[in-house]
């Protein structure tokens, strides 16, 4: 060695330190890259998933000697008529029981008041700021019709990309596995793979959803509360709904609960609410999504962190069934 060269102990210091840098900036450029495309993606990857859950059906329909013409469009308006008929429902719940929802609604508020020793409303009235708050309330009123617009507008440009899934997805198929360098059927069988783990996450996911539904209805029945199947409705459909969903169902039930039993009730039926959202469905998600994915239930739970941590709600909902592809696909490619 020459009385200029670092010591090796140094060299060996120095390499290291700068592989743990680039391991570090390589995997923060990873992380943000898969947070923008997720975030890019996101409609055809939902749209993707719906297509997954319903191609058993089209399949069906051409089986029994549909034409796939029809057959494709009947999958591509299943999922716009199936929100029309929940809309449907719900309109009907509410107005069949109008009368009860609005004691209920009275009552939350006469309880509100007591609670706090004055009428909220009328605080907010009698306020410096209750224009700026008016004008907060407005403005949440507009970003709700925008985003309710885009919705409608979203769902309309999904039912589009449907059909043509439907309808020409066979043959596209095919064609991916001619032209892919892998040996043949296997590009069909990776796609047949993804498509299976996506139809059981749906599965997994209204397992959830229908838990939610009945422990929340059922503690709702215990305390004799009014409205148990708007409480039902909105619990099942909002668990589709990573988080916004539970804090939706959460505050319906827990206002129905004030309003029609008091403070007692509301306390018991947040605590319901808290135990089912946080602690069953905690347990029980993992566990049903480890099933339905192959996956251990300590991996679901790490990957759905690491979805919301990159893209948000859209993470969370494609964090598990992405992570259950990409192991099937490797295991698929490994053995040939």
């Amino acid at each position: 060695m020459r009385p200029t060269d670092p010591p090796a102990w140094l060299s060996r210091l120095g390499r290291s330190g700068w592989l743990v840098t680039g391991v570090v900036v390589g995997v923060a450029a990873l992380i943000v890259g898969l947070g923008l495309v997720l975030a890019v993606l996101a409609p055809l990857l939902v749209t993707l998933v719906v297509a997954a859950a319903l191609q058993p059906a089209v399949a069906w329909l051409r089986g029994r000697g549909v034409s796939p013409v029809l057959a494709a469009l009947a999958g591509a308006l299943l999922v716009p008529a199936i929100l029309v008929l929940l809309a449907a429902l719900l309109v009907h719940t509410v107005s069949a029981a109008g009368a009860t929802w609005t004691d209920v609604t009275t009552d939350a508020g006469r309880q509100l008041r007591s609670v706090l020793g004055a009428d909220p409303l009328d605080t907010l009235l009698g306020s410096e700021q209750w224009r700026d708050a008016l004008v907060g309330v407005g403005s949440v009123l507009l970003s709700s019709a925008a985003l309710a617009a885009q919705a409608a507008f979203g769902v309309l440009i999904g039912a589009f990309l449907l059909y043509y899934l439907f309808k020409d997805g066979p043959a596209g198929v095919a064609e991916l596995d001619r032209r892919l360098p892998l040996r043949p059927g296997l590009a069909t069988q990776m796609l047949d793979s993804a498509a299976l783990r996506l139809r059981r996450y749906v599965l997994g996911t209204t397992v959830v959803a229908a838990m939610d539904t009945v422990v929340i209805a059922l503690g709702a029945v215990v305390l004799r509360l009014p409205l148990i199947g708007m409480i039902a409705l909105i619990t099942f459909v909002a668990a589709y709904v990573p988080y916004l969903g539970a804090w939706v169902s959460a505050v319906f039930a827990v206002v129905v609960a004030l309003g029609a039993g008091g403070p007692t009730a509301a306390v018991w039926m947040l605590v319901i609410v808290l135990v089912t959202q946080n602690v069953l469905e905690g347990v029980l998600r993992p566990y049903v999504f480890g099933k339905a994915l192959d996956l251990h239930p300590v991996a679901i739970l790490a990957v759905t962190v690491a979805g919301g941590a990159l893209a948000g709600l859209v993470g969370v909902l494609l964090a598990p069934p992405l992570a259950a592809i990409a192991v099937s696909w490797r295991a698929m490619l490994r053995d040939g």
